[in-house]
This record gives C-alpha cells, sequence and structure tokens, in this order.
C-alpha cells in the first residue's frame, strides 16, 4: 500500500526538483513550437532587445516632420491620441522576417505558411537601418531585456538569421527565468505549492518562452515572495546580508520593469527589518524608480496607440479627477464575462491573445489551485498575521494601480469599464496573494487528505503540456 503521507512529505520538499523537471522541457517546447512573433508584443520586445545590442539604453524617437494632408488633418478627431509620426531606430530585418506572420496575428483563422518561413529564415542581421514607432517597450529599461539582447548579440556574433536569433533569444530568457524561480522554490516554505503551481500554467510557460520582459519581472517577483516566507515565518531566523540587498535590488528591477508593481514594496514596512534597513529598502527603488523616470522621459511622452482605439491618457486622467466616485465604482463592477475572461488569461490565452484551451481545462486549472490552498494550509510554527494581512493588502494596492494604468493607457476615454487588461498582469503580484493566504488553520488536520491532493497536484502539469501542444498545433500548423 501507498505511504501517500512519506511520499507528501518527500516530494514537497524537494518540490523545487520536480518544478526543474516539468519547466525545462515545458518552456523548451513553448519557446521552439511557438511560432516568431506570436506572443503578446513580441516583435516589439524583439526591436527593444536588439537596440540594446547596438549601445541604445535609452532610446531617441526620430520625428517625422512632414506636414499632414488637409484630409488626415480633418479627419483627426482632437479627443483621441494620435500615433508620433516617426520611430526609434531598428533592424530592417526585424520587420522583413515577420512578414509570413502577421496574418496569424491579425486572423484566428490563419495558419503559417511554411514556405513563406523559409524565406524569411534566410533574413540576416545588418541590411539596414529603418524607424518603427515602439513606444510601448522603448520605456523599458535594458535590465530587463539582458538575457533576450544577449540572444541578439549571439545570433549576430554567429551570423544567424534574425529567426534563429529569436529562438536563442527565448531559449535563454527562459534559462534564466527557470533558474531564478527554481532558486524561490528552494526557498520557499509555506507558499511552495501555490508558487508551483502557477508556475507551470501555460501563461507562465509561455512567457518565460518569450522574448519580453515579463519573465524577468515575473521572476523576481517570486523569487521576492520566497525570501520573504523563508525568513518571516520562521521565529527564529532574520535577514541575513545578502537577503536584505537582494530584497532591494529585487523591488527596485520590479518597479523599473513595471511602475504599478513597485507598490508591491508596501510589505517592505512590516518585515524584520530594522527602521534603517526599511527606510533604505523603500527610499532606494523609489529613487531607481524615478531616475529611470527622468533619463528615459522621452520615450514615455511618444504616442504610439492606434487612434481607432480611442485613447487619450491625459484627457482620461482628467476624466478621473472629475469622476472619481465613477472610477471607483469601476472596482466594483464586474461583468460574469469579465471575470471569467480575466481567469481564463491568468491561467492562459496564448498567442495574440486568440489561442484559448477547452472549458474543461480552466476548470481543473482552477481546482487544482483550490488543492493547493488546502495543501499549503495548517502548517505549524510562527504564524506571523501582521505580514500576512500586509501581504495581502500590498497585493490589492498593486492590482488598483496595474488596473488604473491600464484604464489611463489602454481604455477608450470614459469608459466605464476596463479594457486593455489582460490576466498575465496580475502574475507578478500573485506570490504576495499566494504567501497571504497560506498557512490558514482551516485545514490543519487533513494530512491524508492533503497527500492525495498533492499527487493530483504534480500530475496536473502533464496535462498541461499535452493541452499545449495541442493547442498550438491546431491553431497555427494543423489545416
Amino acid at each position: 500500500m501507498v505511504n501517500f503521507e512519506a511520499l507528501y512529505i518527500n516530494l514537497r520538499k524537494h518540490l523545487h526538483y520536480v518544478y526543474l523537471l516539468y519547466a525545462i522541457p515545458m518552456v523548451y517546447m513553448a519557446a521552439t513550437i511557438t511560432p516568431p512573433y506570436q506572443n503578446p508584443d513580441e516583435p516589439n520586445h524583439f526591436l527593444r532587445a536588439e537596440q540594446i545590442t547596438r549601445g541604445i539604453m535609452t532610446p531617441g524617437f526620430k520625428y517625422d516632420t512632414a506636414k499632414l494632408s488637409r484630409a488626415d488633418s480633418l479627419a483627426r478627431n482632437p479627443l483621441f491620441s494620435y500615433p508620433d509620426r516617426g520611430g526609434f531606430s531598428a533592424d530592417k530585418g526585424i520587420f522583413e522576417a515577420e512578414t509570413a506572420f502577421t496574418k496569424a496575428q491579425q486572423s484566428t483563422d490563419a495558419k503559417i505558411d511554411l514556405e513563406k518561413v523559409k524565406e524569411c529564415q534566410t533574413v540576416k542581421w545588418g541590411t539596414g537601418i529603418t524607424y518603427l514607432n515602439f513606444g510601448n517597450t522603448a520605456i523599458y529599461p535594458p535590465l530587463v531585456y539582458m538575457m533576450p539582447a544577449l540572444g541578439v548579440a549571439v545570433g549576430k556574433l554567429l551570423n544567424l538569421s534574425i529567426l534563429n536569433t529569436l529562438y536563442v533569444s527565448r531559449v535563454l530568457n527562459g534559462a534564466l527565468s527557470i533558474a531564478m524561480c527554481f532558486f524561490a522554490l528552494t526557498l520557499a516554505k509555506r507558499s511552495k505549492v501555490l508558487l508551483f503551481i502557477v508556475l507551470l500554467f501555460p501563461m507562465t510557460v509561455a512567457l518565460f518562452a518569450s522574448i519580453s520582459q515579463d519573465p524577468f519581472l515575473i521572476s523576481c517577483a517570486f523569487l521576492l515572495t520566497a525570501i520573504i516566507d523563508n525568513v518571516e515565518f520562521d521565529a527564529n531566523k532574520s535577514y541575513s546580508k545578502w537577503q536584505t540587498y537582494a530584497i532591494i535590488i529585487l523591488i527596485s528591477i520590479i518597479g523599473i520593469a513595471k511602475p504599478p508593481y513597485i507598490l508591491l514594496g508596501f510589505v517592505l514596512l512590516f518585515l524584520k527589518l530594522s527602521p534603517k534597513i526599511k527606510i533604505i529598502s523603500i527610499v532606494v527603488p523609489i529613487v531607481v524608480l524615478a531616475s529611470w523616470l527622468v533619463i528615459n522621459h522621452a520615450a514615455f511622452t511618444v504616442k504610439f496607440a492606434p487612434p481607432e482605439l480611442g485613447f487619450n491618457p491625459k484627457l482620461q486622467v482628467a476624466y478621473i479627477l472629475q469622476h472619481p466616485f465613477k472610477f471607483i465604482g469601476l472596482f466594483f463592477n464586474w461583468s460574469l464575462r469579465g471575470v471569467n475572461l480575466y481567469s481564463r488569461m491568468f491561467v492562459g490565452v496564448l498567442g495574440w491573445l486568440d489561442m484559448q484551451f477547452s472549458n474543461f481545462y480552466y476548470v481543473v486549472a482552477y481546482v487544482t489551485l483550490f488543492f493547493g490552498l488546502i495543501v499549503s494550509s495548517g502548517l505549524k510554527g510562527y504564524d506571523n498575521l501582521k505580514v500576512r494581512i500586509a501581504l495581502f493588502i500590498a497585493f490589492v494596492m498593486t492590482f488598483a494601480a496595474v488596473f488604473t494604468a491600464q484604464y489611463v493607457t489602454w481604455t477608450k476615454l470614459g469608459a466605464t469599464s476596463f479594457d486593455g487588461m489582460q490576466g498575465r498582469y496580475l502574475t507578478p503580484a500573485y506570490p504576495f496573494l499566494a504567501l497571504a493566504l497560506s498557512s490558514s488553520v482551516i485545514f490543519k488536520k487533513m494530512q491524508r487528505l492533503k497527500s492525495i491532493l498533492f499527487i493530483v497536484i504534480l500530475t496536473f502539469p502533464i496535462f498541461t503540456a499535452l493541452n499545449m501542444v495541442d493547442g498550438y498545433i491546431k491553431r497555427y500548423y494543423l489545416r
């Protein structure tokens, strides 16, 4: 007879190795089977990574000074923002190599034309410089693109095609993310199972296998949570020097990667740190973020959104200030359809948000997450309620900040609901919620049930991998 309790204890202790066993093949699969440019904004992330290899840390926008035609002027709606004419410097080859994949970005019925892919495989680096408006990624600092940029540098050095370089960049980005999350799971205690589950969700795996700043941002957030988990819930532990430095560095990176997430730093005020270190850990990330905003302020002012979407950030801010209670009311006015969409996107809606899984898969994913909550509950030992409340508040504050930022920048002027929001934007904040909810005393005595549920949790990534392979093949290749 299987001793589930013994198996549970042993596997949970070595869960970080189980993560490696799954993550390496799953991320590699996603990196190679996903067609180029088929992750959200991947062309623009690729352009930013390539810029960095040319030493462009803060990109300059070259404005097109040509006057608008009379017809163009008359067609403009003064309420909406229009993209700035001109662009940032970019390697022509990236745009040329994309031509085989643009149809698949624009239509859910379009498949990848393998003959055109062969043609694009011949495009190499150094064909010249052009100017493209990729303002949505030009705002990000070079640090968060270090692995994609390294991949581009390797591709240029070895004279690889641009498409092969993209695959190299994806794999390197995934390798760093897996390594950081492996270390996070090594440190984590009570949140380990809940972190493990979401790290192997399709959305997280696909992001790790992309050219984006998201993998590094997510990995930093998970590692930060793991360090807090490792120290705060053990009465006999205190932060070592390296852990203190790591917390400050991680919050700083998270803040410059995406400014709304700097609110996660709120929790630092409640950790087992001296008042001096608390002040430093709050001030340093704010100074780092403020410095980056000043250094790269020109890129932040570039308008890039299509006018038909009806965006105008300045007027949207004015609208919020004029109607604050209407705006606050949006956070309490969720439609069932909207909640269902965001919950699916958090688990995984891949490609350009057009590759969904079956309803059954999403149900199983959330059932697995619920099982993880049960398994993570009832741990004995030091139970720091103050820190858990602070973690929850930090999550809520970040949740509100992310939605507000999306409302200002990616929602139609005066809209009565949140648009442009994606479930993946909550992934960096999720570890805080996971740690806050772990270790409830409700299920403290259900050890045998936990051990059985834990075995179920460990099999879920296999189900995920099968669904991802099937989904990619049907979406992009099977005619």
